[in-house]
Order: C-alpha cells, then sequence, then structure tokens
C-alpha cells in the first residue's frame, strides 16, 4: 500500500499514516512502537506481534534483495532517492510480477 523512507519517529509514521489515509484503511496492525500509539488512531489500531507477520515477511524480501537493507551490512545508500527508487523497483516487480530490464 505504502512506504515511507525515514526513522522510527512520530514524524515520519504521520506521514506515513497521510499516504494510506487514500486507501480509506480500516485496521493497523502493528507492534508496541510508541509512535504508532501516538499517530494511529486507538479504535483502528491493534497491538500484536502476531498479525505483523506478514509485514515481516516483506522486510525479509526487502532485505533478501536489496543489499542496502541488510542487517550488519557495510552496503548502503547516502541518497533517500535511491532509496526510494530501488523500492519501488522492487515493490513493482514483486507485485506485478512484470519483467524489470
Amino acid at each position: 500500500m505504502g512506504f515511507e523512507v525515514g526513522d522510527r519517529s512520530e514524524i515520519t509514521c504521520d506521514k506515513l499514516y497521510k499516504k494510506l489515509a487514500l486507501y480509506n484503511v480500516e485496521l493497523f496492525c502493528t507492534d508496541a512502537w510508541e509512535a504508532y500509539k501516538i499517530v494511529l488512531p486507538a479504535n483502528k489500531h491493534v497491538i500484536s506481534k502476531a498479525e505483523t507477520s506478514f509485514i515481516e515477511g516483506v522486510n525479509n524480501v526487502v532485505r533478501c534483495y536489496l543489499a542496502r537493507f541488510k542487517r550488519r551490512s557495510h552496503t548502503y545508500s547516502k541518497s533517500v532517492e535511491s532509496i526510494i527508487f530501488s523500492l519501488n523497483l522492487l515493490f513493482n516487480k514483486r507485485n506485478f510480477k512484470c519483467i524489470l530490464i
């Protein structure tokens, strides 16, 4: 549905929440990170590790295919624009199964 590049602050969370508002999301399932509790409406927010397994799987795919997201990696990008382009290419390829050359 969407992503936001940044730290795990309230500001970044709020930017993502505003992007997702376009989709009329009825339920947000997250871990107990404080920014989520502050930004997301309580009546639409479920805090549970059991409900976050799908997104953790997506995070695993990102780390698998994009070296800059591997944990403890020396491969990283200082360019936020490059990170956004890389994520968009990966999600486009995975979601639409198109061949990107």
